[in-house]
Protein backbone atom coordinates (compact mmCIF):
# COMPACT_ATOMS: atom_id res chain seq x y z
CA UNK A 1 0.00 0.00 0.00
CA UNK A 2 1.46 3.55 -0.73
CA UNK A 3 0.36 6.88 0.74
CA UNK A 4 0.49 9.48 -1.84
CA UNK A 5 1.65 13.18 -0.18
CA UNK A 6 -1.09 15.80 -0.13
CA UNK A 7 0.41 19.56 -0.28
CA UNK A 8 2.17 20.62 2.62
CA UNK A 9 2.39 24.51 2.43
CA UNK A 10 5.08 27.28 3.64
CA UNK A 11 3.82 30.54 5.23
CA UNK A 12 1.04 32.00 2.81
CA UNK A 13 -1.70 34.52 2.35
CA UNK A 14 -5.15 33.82 2.08
CA UNK A 15 -6.97 35.16 -0.92
CA UNK A 16 -8.04 38.63 -0.04
CA UNK A 17 -11.15 38.62 -2.19
CA UNK A 18 -12.50 41.84 -1.80
CA UNK A 19 -9.45 43.84 -3.79
CA UNK A 20 -10.33 44.36 -7.24
CA UNK A 21 -7.76 47.43 -7.92
CA UNK A 22 -4.39 48.26 -6.89
CA UNK A 23 -1.28 50.14 -7.46
CA UNK A 24 2.17 49.54 -6.86
CA UNK A 25 5.50 49.89 -8.56
CA UNK A 26 6.24 46.64 -9.73
CA UNK A 27 4.52 43.29 -10.01
CA UNK A 28 6.66 39.81 -9.92
CA UNK A 29 5.07 36.86 -11.69
CA UNK A 30 6.02 33.34 -9.71
CA UNK A 31 6.84 32.79 -5.81
CA UNK A 32 10.12 30.17 -7.18
CA UNK A 33 13.18 30.48 -5.92
CA UNK A 34 13.91 33.53 -9.21
CA UNK A 35 10.51 35.26 -7.81
CA UNK A 36 11.06 35.09 -4.35
CA UNK A 37 15.06 36.77 -4.83
CA UNK A 38 13.47 39.34 -7.16
CA UNK A 39 10.93 40.28 -4.63
CA UNK A 40 13.63 40.69 -1.50
CA UNK A 41 15.92 42.82 -3.88
CA UNK A 42 13.35 44.71 -4.84
CA UNK A 43 12.03 45.26 -1.62
CA UNK A 44 15.02 45.68 0.08
CA UNK A 45 16.07 48.64 -2.81
CA UNK A 46 12.85 50.40 -1.62
CA UNK A 47 10.48 49.51 -4.29
CA UNK A 48 6.86 49.18 -3.57
CA UNK A 49 6.34 45.79 -4.99
CA UNK A 50 4.08 42.64 -5.15
CA UNK A 51 4.03 39.28 -6.04
CA UNK A 52 1.63 36.75 -7.28
CA UNK A 53 1.82 33.01 -7.17
CA UNK A 54 -1.21 30.79 -8.51
CA UNK A 55 0.24 27.68 -6.19
CA UNK A 56 -0.94 27.90 -2.42
CA UNK A 57 2.71 27.99 -1.82
CA UNK A 58 5.82 29.74 -2.32
CA UNK A 59 8.79 27.60 -3.68
CA UNK A 60 7.41 26.90 -7.08
CA UNK A 61 9.48 24.20 -7.98
CA UNK A 62 11.15 23.38 -4.84
CA UNK A 63 8.57 21.19 -3.39
CA UNK A 64 9.83 20.07 -0.06
CA UNK A 65 6.89 17.27 2.13
CA UNK A 66 8.08 16.52 5.76
CA UNK A 67 6.53 13.77 6.75
CA UNK A 68 7.04 12.92 10.26
CA UNK A 69 7.30 9.13 9.32
CA UNK A 70 10.15 9.76 6.83
CA UNK A 71 12.92 10.89 9.23
CA UNK A 72 14.19 13.08 6.60
CA UNK A 73 12.95 16.35 4.08
CA UNK A 74 11.57 14.41 1.45
CA UNK A 75 12.51 16.93 -1.80
CA UNK A 76 9.80 16.08 -4.82
CA UNK A 77 11.86 19.12 -7.03
CA UNK A 78 15.53 19.60 -6.23
CA UNK A 79 17.21 17.61 -4.19
CA UNK A 80 20.94 18.41 -4.56
CA UNK A 81 23.13 21.55 -4.44
CA UNK A 82 25.45 20.94 -6.98
CA UNK A 83 29.24 22.27 -6.03
CA UNK A 84 29.29 25.22 -4.02
CA UNK A 85 27.31 28.22 -5.92
CA UNK A 86 27.81 31.60 -3.77
CA UNK A 87 23.85 32.36 -4.27
CA UNK A 88 22.83 29.35 -1.94
CA UNK A 89 26.05 29.12 0.70
CA UNK A 90 25.53 32.74 1.06
CA UNK A 91 21.98 32.28 2.03
CA UNK A 92 22.85 28.85 3.90
CA UNK A 93 25.42 31.04 6.05
CA UNK A 94 22.99 33.69 6.77
CA UNK A 95 20.02 31.67 7.74
CA UNK A 96 22.15 29.60 9.61
CA UNK A 97 21.18 26.51 7.55
CA UNK A 98 23.08 23.47 7.56
CA UNK A 99 24.35 21.59 4.21
CA UNK A 100 25.73 18.09 4.37
CA UNK A 101 28.14 16.72 2.02
CA UNK A 102 26.80 13.58 -0.10
CA UNK A 103 28.55 10.37 0.36
CA UNK A 104 28.87 6.87 -0.66
CA UNK A 105 29.67 5.04 -3.70
CA UNK A 106 28.34 4.86 -7.09
CA UNK A 107 27.72 1.88 -9.07
CA UNK A 108 27.07 0.57 -12.23
CA UNK A 109 24.36 -2.05 -12.01
CA UNK A 110 24.41 -4.46 -15.17
CA UNK A 111 20.60 -5.17 -15.56
CA UNK A 112 20.77 -8.47 -17.14
CA UNK A 113 23.13 -10.29 -14.08
CA UNK A 114 22.38 -7.70 -11.28
CA UNK A 115 26.23 -7.73 -10.46
CA UNK A 116 27.97 -4.62 -10.02
CA UNK A 117 30.62 -3.68 -12.96
CA UNK A 118 33.68 -2.55 -12.53
CA UNK A 119 33.68 0.93 -14.38
CA UNK A 120 37.19 2.54 -13.10
CA UNK A 121 38.02 2.39 -16.70
CA UNK A 122 34.93 3.05 -18.42
CA UNK A 123 34.42 6.58 -16.46
CA UNK A 124 37.92 7.81 -16.90
CA UNK A 125 37.11 6.92 -20.71
CA UNK A 126 33.51 9.35 -20.33
CA UNK A 127 35.92 11.82 -18.54
CA UNK A 128 37.88 12.02 -21.72
CA UNK A 129 35.11 12.23 -23.82
CA UNK A 130 33.59 15.22 -21.95
CA UNK A 131 37.22 17.20 -22.04
CA UNK A 132 36.61 16.46 -25.39
CA UNK A 133 33.00 17.84 -25.71
CA UNK A 134 34.12 21.17 -24.20
CA UNK A 135 36.70 21.50 -26.47
CA UNK A 136 34.42 20.97 -29.49
CA UNK A 137 31.60 22.73 -28.02
CA UNK A 138 33.81 25.97 -27.70
CA UNK A 139 35.33 25.52 -31.28
CA UNK A 140 33.22 23.55 -33.19
CA UNK A 141 30.18 24.49 -35.14
CA UNK A 142 26.93 23.74 -32.76
CA UNK A 143 25.17 20.28 -33.04
CA UNK A 144 23.36 17.94 -31.32
CA UNK A 145 24.68 16.11 -28.71
CA UNK A 146 23.48 12.88 -30.28
CA UNK A 147 25.61 13.43 -33.78
CA UNK A 148 28.86 14.57 -32.22
CA UNK A 149 29.45 11.67 -29.85
CA UNK A 150 28.60 9.81 -33.00
CA UNK A 151 31.77 11.31 -34.96
CA UNK A 152 34.02 10.29 -31.94
CA UNK A 153 36.41 7.43 -31.95
CA UNK A 154 35.54 6.16 -28.40
CA UNK A 155 33.68 2.55 -27.79
CA UNK A 156 30.30 2.18 -27.82
CA UNK A 157 30.18 1.98 -24.23
CA UNK A 158 31.68 4.67 -23.34
CA UNK A 159 29.35 6.86 -25.95
CA UNK A 160 26.40 4.55 -24.58
CA UNK A 161 27.18 6.10 -20.95
CA UNK A 162 27.95 9.62 -21.81
CA UNK A 163 24.59 9.80 -23.78
CA UNK A 164 22.60 8.09 -20.62
CA UNK A 165 24.41 11.18 -18.46
CA UNK A 166 23.97 13.65 -21.02
CA UNK A 167 20.17 12.99 -21.00
CA UNK A 168 19.60 11.85 -17.66
CA UNK A 169 21.55 15.01 -15.48
CA UNK A 170 19.73 17.29 -18.22
CA UNK A 171 16.40 15.79 -19.36
CA UNK A 172 17.14 16.34 -22.35
CA UNK A 173 17.16 14.22 -25.53
CA UNK A 174 20.43 13.31 -27.42
CA UNK A 175 19.31 14.75 -30.84
CA UNK A 176 18.24 17.88 -29.39
CA UNK A 177 20.82 19.04 -26.79
CA UNK A 178 23.31 21.09 -28.47
CA UNK A 179 27.11 20.49 -27.84
CA UNK A 180 27.64 24.48 -27.26
CA UNK A 181 25.56 24.45 -24.54
CA UNK A 182 27.04 21.60 -22.30
CA UNK A 183 30.25 22.82 -22.75
CA UNK A 184 29.26 26.29 -21.35
CA UNK A 185 27.09 24.48 -18.92
CA UNK A 186 30.48 22.10 -18.32
CA UNK A 187 33.03 24.89 -17.60
CA UNK A 188 30.55 26.80 -15.68
CA UNK A 189 29.93 23.58 -13.09
CA UNK A 190 33.35 22.68 -12.99
CA UNK A 191 34.02 26.48 -11.66
CA UNK A 192 32.03 25.61 -8.60
CA UNK A 193 33.35 22.08 -7.96
CA UNK A 194 30.07 20.93 -8.97
CA UNK A 195 31.61 16.74 -8.93
CA UNK A 196 30.47 17.20 -5.30
CA UNK A 197 26.74 17.02 -3.85
CA UNK A 198 25.41 18.41 -0.97
CA UNK A 199 21.58 18.26 0.77
CA UNK A 200 20.22 20.57 2.92
CA UNK A 201 19.75 18.90 6.77
CA UNK A 202 16.54 21.33 6.86
CA UNK A 203 15.24 20.70 3.28
CA UNK A 204 15.29 22.94 -0.07
CA UNK A 205 11.90 24.81 1.51
CA UNK A 206 14.25 26.06 4.64
CA UNK A 207 16.46 27.77 2.24
CA UNK A 208 13.10 29.75 0.12
CA UNK A 209 11.36 29.99 3.57
CA UNK A 210 14.70 32.47 4.53
CA UNK A 211 14.64 34.20 1.56
CA UNK A 212 11.06 35.05 1.46
CA UNK A 213 11.34 36.80 5.72
CA UNK A 214 13.48 39.05 4.12
CA UNK A 215 10.70 40.94 2.47
CA UNK A 216 9.50 43.60 4.90
CA UNK A 217 6.30 42.55 6.28
CA UNK A 218 6.32 40.14 3.70
CA UNK A 219 2.91 38.68 4.08
CA UNK A 220 1.14 42.02 2.78
CA UNK A 221 3.67 41.56 -0.55
CA UNK A 222 2.40 38.01 -1.47
CA UNK A 223 -0.97 37.17 -2.98
CA UNK A 224 -1.29 33.13 -2.86
CA UNK A 225 -3.71 31.36 -5.19
CA UNK A 226 -3.67 34.16 -7.75
CA UNK A 227 -3.62 33.14 -11.47
CA UNK A 228 -1.54 35.85 -13.55
CA UNK A 229 -4.00 35.60 -16.91
CA UNK A 230 -3.36 38.72 -18.77
CA UNK A 231 -0.41 41.48 -18.39
CA UNK A 232 -1.25 44.36 -20.68
CA UNK A 233 1.26 46.72 -20.78
CA UNK A 234 2.83 49.91 -23.02
CA UNK A 235 6.25 51.12 -22.18
CA UNK A 236 6.12 52.60 -18.35
CA UNK A 237 3.07 50.89 -17.18
CA UNK A 238 1.27 47.55 -17.20
CA UNK A 239 -1.81 45.99 -15.88
CA UNK A 240 -1.90 42.55 -14.65
CA UNK A 241 -5.06 41.15 -13.95
CA UNK A 242 -5.33 37.93 -11.74
CA UNK A 243 -7.94 35.64 -11.23
CA UNK A 244 -9.04 33.99 -7.51
CA UNK A 245 -8.18 30.37 -7.70
CA UNK A 246 -10.30 29.86 -4.44
CA UNK A 247 -13.56 32.02 -5.55
CA UNK A 248 -13.15 33.50 -9.02
CA UNK A 249 -12.90 37.05 -8.21
CA UNK A 250 -11.19 39.05 -10.22
CA UNK A 251 -7.92 41.27 -9.23
CA UNK A 252 -6.55 43.95 -11.76
CA UNK A 253 -2.85 45.61 -10.67
CA UNK A 254 -1.17 48.95 -11.90
CA UNK A 255 1.95 48.66 -11.88
CA UNK A 256 5.33 50.98 -13.31
CA UNK A 257 7.20 46.82 -13.96
CA UNK A 258 6.84 43.48 -14.16
CA UNK A 259 9.18 40.97 -13.18
CA UNK A 260 7.85 37.37 -14.96
CA UNK A 261 9.55 34.82 -13.41
CA UNK A 262 7.41 31.49 -14.34
CA UNK A 263 9.21 28.14 -15.87
CA UNK A 264 10.00 28.33 -19.65
CA UNK A 265 6.48 25.53 -19.80
CA UNK A 266 4.36 28.17 -18.84
CA UNK A 267 6.08 30.90 -21.38
CA UNK A 268 5.65 27.90 -23.95
CA UNK A 269 1.92 27.54 -22.83
CA UNK A 270 -1.03 27.66 -25.94
CA UNK A 271 -2.91 30.48 -25.01
CA UNK A 272 -5.75 29.60 -23.69
CA UNK A 273 -4.82 27.00 -21.01
CA UNK A 274 -4.70 26.49 -17.52
CA UNK A 275 -1.78 28.71 -16.04
CA UNK A 276 -1.14 30.15 -19.72
CA UNK A 277 -0.48 33.86 -19.53
CA UNK A 278 -1.51 36.49 -22.65
CA UNK A 279 0.34 39.60 -23.18
CA UNK A 280 -0.59 42.74 -24.42
CA UNK A 281 0.76 43.51 -26.89
CA UNK A 282 2.91 40.10 -26.97
CA UNK A 283 6.88 40.58 -26.90
CA UNK A 284 7.70 39.40 -29.98
CA UNK A 285 11.31 38.68 -29.27
CA UNK A 286 10.80 37.02 -25.81
CA UNK A 287 8.51 34.60 -26.99
CA UNK A 288 9.97 33.72 -30.54
CA UNK A 289 13.35 32.92 -27.80
CA UNK A 290 11.21 30.69 -25.93
CA UNK A 291 10.23 28.42 -28.54
CA UNK A 292 13.87 27.91 -29.25
CA UNK A 293 14.84 26.22 -25.90
CA UNK A 294 13.12 23.41 -24.71
CA UNK A 295 12.01 22.23 -21.53
CA UNK A 296 12.77 18.32 -19.91
CA UNK A 297 10.39 15.87 -18.53
CA UNK A 298 11.22 14.18 -14.99
CA UNK A 299 9.71 11.81 -13.70
CA UNK A 300 10.84 11.51 -9.91
CA UNK A 301 9.75 8.46 -7.35
CA UNK A 302 10.72 8.78 -3.19
CA UNK A 303 9.96 5.19 -2.03
CA UNK A 304 10.04 4.80 1.92
CA UNK A 305 10.05 1.12 2.90
CA UNK A 306 9.91 -0.92 6.79
CA UNK A 307 14.19 -1.50 6.58
CA UNK A 308 16.72 -0.87 3.35
CA UNK A 309 16.73 -4.17 2.52
CA UNK A 310 19.30 -3.17 -0.05
CA UNK A 311 21.78 -2.76 2.62
CA UNK A 312 21.79 -6.72 3.44
CA UNK A 313 24.15 -7.14 0.00
CA UNK A 314 27.65 -6.39 0.57
CA UNK A 315 28.47 -4.97 -2.90
CA UNK A 316 25.12 -2.45 -1.96
CA UNK A 317 25.35 -1.34 1.60
CA UNK A 318 27.24 2.08 0.72
CA UNK A 319 25.58 3.19 -2.18
CA UNK A 320 24.85 6.00 -2.77
CA UNK A 321 23.86 6.37 -6.53
CA UNK A 322 22.44 2.60 -8.43
CA UNK A 323 23.30 3.83 -12.39
CA UNK A 324 21.94 0.90 -14.52
CA UNK A 325 20.32 0.53 -18.21
CA UNK A 326 16.81 0.08 -16.92
CA UNK A 327 14.39 1.93 -19.66
CA UNK A 328 12.04 3.33 -16.87
CA UNK A 329 13.99 4.22 -14.14
CA UNK A 330 17.82 3.75 -14.75
CA UNK A 331 19.21 5.70 -11.90
CA UNK A 332 18.73 5.23 -8.35
CA UNK A 333 19.74 7.10 -5.07
CA UNK A 334 19.46 6.59 -1.10
CA UNK A 335 19.92 9.35 1.55
CA UNK A 336 23.73 8.23 2.12
CA UNK A 337 25.51 9.18 4.17
CA UNK A 338 21.97 8.91 6.18
CA UNK A 339 21.39 5.59 6.66
CA UNK A 340 17.58 5.30 6.51
CA UNK A 341 14.62 3.10 4.28
CA UNK A 342 14.57 5.64 1.43
CA UNK A 343 15.57 5.43 -2.30
CA UNK A 344 14.94 8.21 -5.27
CA UNK A 345 14.00 6.85 -8.39
CA UNK A 346 14.79 8.83 -11.16
CA UNK A 347 13.63 8.82 -14.71
CA UNK A 348 14.66 11.59 -17.31
CA UNK A 349 15.14 13.06 -21.06
CA UNK A 350 13.39 10.08 -23.11
CA UNK A 351 12.95 7.78 -20.22
CA UNK A 352 9.85 8.88 -19.01
CA UNK A 353 8.06 9.30 -22.10
CA UNK A 354 5.60 6.29 -21.58
CA UNK A 355 5.55 7.02 -18.17
CA UNK A 356 4.03 11.12 -18.37
CA UNK A 357 0.23 9.73 -18.78
CA UNK A 358 0.21 7.02 -16.28
CA UNK A 359 -1.75 7.06 -13.29
CA UNK A 360 0.21 7.70 -9.66
CA UNK A 361 -0.17 4.04 -8.81
CA UNK A 362 0.97 2.60 -11.76
CA UNK A 363 4.31 4.62 -11.86
CA UNK A 364 4.32 2.95 -8.36
CA UNK A 365 4.52 -0.32 -9.59
CA UNK A 366 6.69 0.65 -12.70
CA UNK A 367 9.22 2.65 -10.15
CA UNK A 368 9.22 -0.69 -7.73
CA UNK A 369 9.76 -3.37 -10.43
CA UNK A 370 12.47 -1.10 -11.59
CA UNK A 371 13.63 -1.10 -8.49
CA UNK A 372 13.73 -4.76 -7.90
CA UNK A 373 15.03 -5.82 -11.03
CA UNK A 374 18.58 -3.86 -10.41
CA UNK A 375 18.59 -5.14 -6.77
CA UNK A 376 17.32 -8.69 -7.83
CA UNK A 377 15.23 -9.05 -4.77
CA UNK A 378 11.56 -9.93 -5.58
CA UNK A 379 8.89 -7.17 -6.36
CA UNK A 380 6.63 -9.04 -4.41
CA UNK A 381 8.61 -8.49 -1.15
CA UNK A 382 9.63 -5.21 -2.20
CA UNK A 383 5.55 -4.43 -2.33
CA UNK A 384 5.00 -5.95 1.17
CA UNK A 385 8.19 -3.46 2.38
CA UNK A 386 6.91 0.03 1.13
CA UNK A 387 5.20 1.96 3.69
CA UNK A 388 4.77 4.81 1.16
CA UNK A 389 5.41 6.54 -2.35
CA UNK A 390 6.10 10.39 -2.81
CA UNK A 391 5.24 11.97 -6.19
CA UNK A 392 4.62 14.84 -7.55
CA UNK A 393 3.67 14.78 -11.57
CA UNK A 394 5.55 18.03 -12.72
CA UNK A 395 4.21 17.08 -16.58
CA UNK A 396 0.42 17.50 -15.33
CA UNK A 397 1.51 20.65 -13.11
CA UNK A 398 0.08 23.16 -15.30
CA UNK A 399 2.30 26.15 -13.12
CA UNK A 400 5.57 23.75 -13.95
CA UNK A 401 4.70 21.82 -16.83
CA UNK A 402 8.03 19.96 -16.92
CA UNK A 403 11.02 19.75 -14.91
CA UNK A 404 13.77 22.27 -16.37
CA UNK A 405 15.07 23.64 -19.54
CA UNK A 406 17.44 22.63 -21.94
CA UNK A 407 19.29 24.55 -24.92
CA UNK A 408 19.02 22.82 -28.75
CA UNK A 409 21.40 23.03 -30.97
CA UNK A 410 21.64 26.58 -32.53
CA UNK A 411 19.83 28.00 -29.72
CA UNK A 412 22.13 29.30 -27.32
CA UNK A 413 21.63 33.00 -27.95
CA UNK A 414 17.82 32.51 -26.69
CA UNK A 415 19.00 32.39 -22.96
CA UNK A 416 20.59 35.97 -23.97
CA UNK A 417 16.90 37.05 -25.19
CA UNK A 418 15.32 35.93 -22.64
CA UNK A 419 17.23 38.04 -20.51
CA UNK A 420 16.85 41.42 -21.87
CA UNK A 421 14.24 43.76 -20.50
CA UNK A 422 11.30 44.30 -23.02
CA UNK A 423 11.21 48.68 -22.99
CA UNK A 424 12.39 48.98 -19.65
CA UNK A 425 8.67 47.57 -18.57
CA UNK A 426 8.70 43.64 -18.58
CA UNK A 427 11.44 41.60 -17.14
CA UNK A 428 11.94 37.94 -17.18
CA UNK A 429 13.74 35.50 -14.69
CA UNK A 430 14.29 31.73 -13.96
CA UNK A 431 16.62 29.22 -14.71
CA UNK A 432 15.84 29.19 -18.63
CA UNK A 433 17.13 33.07 -18.84
CA UNK A 434 20.44 32.14 -17.19
CA UNK A 435 23.24 32.63 -19.40
CA UNK A 436 26.22 31.76 -17.71
CA UNK A 437 26.04 27.96 -17.92
CA UNK A 438 23.51 27.37 -14.89
CA UNK A 439 20.37 26.72 -16.42
CA UNK A 440 18.40 24.22 -14.83
CA UNK A 441 19.54 24.93 -11.08
CA UNK A 442 18.33 26.70 -8.27
CA UNK A 443 21.23 28.79 -8.17
CA UNK A 444 21.14 29.85 -11.35
CA UNK A 445 17.41 30.50 -11.14
CA UNK A 446 18.56 32.69 -8.01
CA UNK A 447 21.29 34.58 -9.83
CA UNK A 448 18.25 35.91 -12.61
CA UNK A 449 16.17 37.17 -9.52
CA UNK A 450 19.18 39.48 -8.39
CA UNK A 451 20.13 40.11 -12.41
CA UNK A 452 16.17 41.23 -12.88
CA UNK A 453 15.92 43.17 -10.08
CA UNK A 454 18.80 44.95 -10.44
CA UNK A 455 18.05 45.95 -13.66
CA UNK A 456 14.49 47.07 -12.53
CA UNK A 457 16.08 49.35 -9.48
CA UNK A 458 18.60 50.66 -12.20
CA UNK A 459 15.86 51.81 -14.72
CA UNK A 460 13.61 53.09 -11.45
CA UNK A 461 17.01 55.12 -10.65
CA UNK A 462 16.91 56.85 -14.39
CA UNK A 463 20.94 55.85 -14.75
CA UNK A 464 21.62 53.66 -17.72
Amino acid sequence: MTALPSVVCLRHLCDTGGVTDIAVDVVVIGAGAAGLVALRELDRGGVNVLAIEARNRIGGRVFTLHDPAAGLPVELGPEFIHGRPSEIFNELKSANLAAYDVSGEALDIDTATGRVRDDEGLSEAVDRLMDDLVKAGETEEDQPFSEWVASTAYSNAVKQRATSFVEGFNAARRDVIGIASLALDTRASDAIGADRNYRIFQGYDALLQHIFNGVTGANDKLRLNRVVEQVEWKPGSATVHTRSMLTGTVETIRCRKVVVTVPLGVLQAPPGDKGAIRFNPEPASILRAATMLRFGQVVRIVLRFREPFWESLQELSDASFLFSQEPLFPTWWTARPVRTPIVVGWSAGPNPDTLLDRSESEIVDAALASFARITRFDASRLCDLLEAAYLHKWNDDPFARGAYSYVPAGALDARETLALPVADTLYFAGEATETTGHGGTVNGAMSTGFRAAAQVLTSLSGKT
